[in-house]
């Protein structure tokens, strides 16, 4: 078998497949029957093939409608199959859909989430430098407040060895005065707070 093309105004198609579809055949159908129609002279009863088989043209086109329409309820069939599994496609794609905006969605949800917990760590780093830098700040003056402490220990025992030796010294001075008073001749007149106590001013005029 071989194809043959040709060039047709848009018109002459239409009208084809009118005619085709009135005959319940394809287009390329109606047109082989119409060349073996223009090609079959007066008298011929026959067509010769190019196989050397003569079968009748009514015949010819008899078993290939006959063909053709079991050719045509295969595809009918392949058709509803195709239909179905479109059908199924089209539900797991709605499926996927669902899924991917569900995905999309919770993306989202994170990537709002991550960010609030970028910003919340940069805000808490932050803080912990600030903490630190106070925390440092403070060590600087508890060293030098300990600094002072000790200073200040060392001067408050200073203090106290210098009050320790004035102690000792002004109880040295008072056994050295108690001693001096004892040696003190016995007829030395009385103090004047200790006549005025004892009234003895009127004896020491």
């Amino acid at each position: 078998m071989q194809r043959v093309y040709a060039v047709v105004r848009e018109e002459i198609v239409h009208l084809i497949d009118d005619r085709a579809k009135m005959m319940g055949i394809t287009r390329s159908l109606w047109i082989s029957k119409a060349i073996d129609s223009f090609l079959q002279l007066p008298g011929d009863d026959r067509i010769t093939s190019g196989d050397d088989k003569n079968t009748s043209g009514d015949d010819r086109i008899t078993q290939e409608v006959t063909t053709l329409k079991a050719k045509l309820d295969e595809s009918i069939a392949e058709a509803d199959h195709l239909r179905g599994d479109l059908l199924v496609k089209e539900g797991d794609l709605a499926k996927l859909k669902t899924d991917a905006e569900l995905k999309w969605r919770e993306t989202t949800q994170l990537r709002a989430e991550i960010s609030q917990a970028q910003r919340e760590l940069e805000t808490a780093r932050n803080k912990a430098e600030t903490l630190q830098t106070e925390l440092d700040k403070k060590r600087d003056e508890t060293e030098q407040a300990h600094s002072k402490a000790e200073a200040l220990q060392k001067d408050l025992a200073h203090y106290q060895d210098t009050v320790r030796l004035k102690d000792q010294h002004i109880s040295f001075l008072e056994a050295t005065v108690h001693q001096a008073l004892e040696k003190l001749p016995k007829a030395l007149p009385p103090s004047e707070e200790e006549a005025k106590a004892k009234h003895w001013w009127q004896f020491w005029k």
